[in-house]
């Protein structure tokens, strides 16, 4: 089975509200530029159908409106129900404002598989806060995954990247032991710490996924998560609509994957963390 394990979707009512959206989220704005830059579920579909992606993990979109969120998460939550088979869908919510814990627990009642993805810059909160570690809390208690948006703290600029770096990941993970945390975007590189002793450790119960990876890396950096982290700790995401999948299985082929690597990246990991 193949799973993409980051994709954004969101309601066509959003689509047509691009420009209202823009005027109100400014990261909203920057990572929405372009006729294709939002993505139905429907057309989602099609596209997982043409590409021969089994499954896919659907985010909405990390507004720091809460009540753009909880439009979003309903949305997410009917999605789910109409297509269990193919979508596996995460709710959304702001950390930085009221009522974040309560709609995290409201989304996992009505199913939502997780949480994310999540983003300290985009939402407004310190991935040291007291609100931001209640939603880590919660998500350990209601044992679902949370995705946070992470960034690196060297190389070229980009629309998206922000502050989540490698050392404030890795405090959070640390303050949060038993929290499933899947870091996105191969945690901003938080996995090539892993030389060192007390990094590999940590990393070794994360997870990282592949979102934007040709972008930011070369294939070498997917053999370097394998090799110092484990083949169970790196999540194939195409961060759809942003990349196509062709790009990672390419790239995959270049970094010498063995066909058990493949297959636990390209969705075994996906299916053992979420219990599919």
């Amino acid at each position: 089975m193949i799973i993409d394990s980051h994709v954004h979707i969101l309601p066509p009512s959003m689509r047509d509200a691009r420009e209202v959206l823009a005027g109100l989220d400014p990261w909203f704005d920057l990572c929405h530029q372009g006729a294709r830059s939002i993505v139905t579920a429907d057309e989602l579909l099609a596209s997982m159908d043409a590409s021969g992606i089994d499954r896919a993990v659907c985010f909405g979109w990390p507004f720091a409106d809460p009540a753009h969120c909880a439009e979003v998460n309903d949305h997410l939550i009917a999605v789910q129900r109409e297509h269990p088979d193919r979508l596996t869908c995460f709710s959304t919510v702001s950390a930085a404002r009221p009522g974040a814990v309560a709609e995290l627990r409201r989304c996992a009642d009505e199913g939502l598989r997780g949480t994310g993805e999540l983003n300290a810059d985009a939402q407004g909160f310190d991935l040291g806060s007291p609100e931001f570690d209640d939603v880590g809390a919660a998500c350990t208690e209601l044992q679902i995954p949370l995705v946070l948006h992470c960034s690196e703290p060297v190389g070229h600029d980009y629309p998206g990247k922000g502050t989540a770096t490698p050392g404030r990941v890795a405090a959070f993970a640390v303050r949060h032991p038993e929290l499933r945390l899947v870091c996105a975007h191969l945690g901003g590189g938080l996995p090539f710490y892993a030389h060192m002793p007390e990094v590999a450790e940590l990393c070794r119960r994360l997870w990282f996924d592949t979102a934007a990876g040709p972008f930011l890396f070369a294939p070498t950096a997917y053999r370097a998560v394998i090799d110092l982290c484990g083949a169970d700790r790196l999540l194939f995401g195409s961060d759809h609509p942003l990349l196509p999948a062709r790009r990672y299985i390419d790239a995959f082929a270049q970094a010498e994957f063995t066909a058990s690597e493949r297959e636990l990246v390209m969705g075994g990991n996906a299916a053992q963390l979420l219990g599919l």
